[in-house]
């Protein structure tokens, strides 16, 4: 007779549970990551975004870092572009709010991502499309691709990192270094 007898498949079966479970938590930590990915390069992207259209329109661009709640939890996990009017007296939304990847977060700890707070004037709410009104906190990109007088090399870089994750500094991120003279991303991994 050919085949399998019931043994062998039941043995195949709990080779294959077994595998599965433990390959399951390694799976988990490779999706974090790969969101923490996501997160740094949409960031960056938006920053550098923000550079070529202040170079381009010859205004100033506002860089909006936005809190938003992810499962009740609230955290900086938006991102949106603010064009200054032609006199500079108004901003107006160069684009939509993009959101990080499920789970990610700009960390808010000053010492992660102290361009959070080198601007404080520069923080405030706003009504964001579907989301209602948001907290924000934001920093200018001028036409020359510069950053505001107040952010210098020890306060340019910003943090993203999985809301799971609770140690300080967190396992896994994403940091995100902007050049305050030039406006130039730059995205560390480690």
């Amino acid at each position: 007779m050919k085949g399998f007898s019931l043994v062998e498949l039941l043995v195949v079966i709990a080779v294959i549970a077994v595998l599965a479970v433990v390959a399951t938590p390694a799976m988990r930590s490779v999706g974090a990551a790969q969101s923490i990915t996501m997160g740094g390069n949409l960031l960056g992207d938006q920053i550098a975004l923000a550079r070529q259209l202040a170079a381009a329109r010859n205004r100033n661009v506002e860089v909006r870092i936005v809190e938003l709640s992810d499962a009740g939890e609230k955290a900086y996990r938006g991102v949106q572009l603010w064009i200054e009017s032609a006199d500079g007296s108004s901003l107006t939304p160069a684009g939509r709010l993009e959101i990080l990847p499920t789970a990610t977060a700009v960390a808010a700890d000053a010492a992660l991502s102290p361009l959070l707070e080198a601007e404080p004037n520069r923080a405030g709410t706003t009504n964001f499309g579907g989301r209602g009104v948001c907290a924000y906190k934001a920093f200018h990109v001028r036409p020359t691709g510069a950053l505001d007088r107040m952010v210098g090399a020890s306060n340019n870089f910003l943090t993203v990192y999985n809301l799971r994750d609770t140690k300080v500094p967190p396992q896994n991120f994403s940091t995100i270094r902007v050049n305050p003279a030039t406006g130039r991303v730059t995205g560390y991994r480690p």
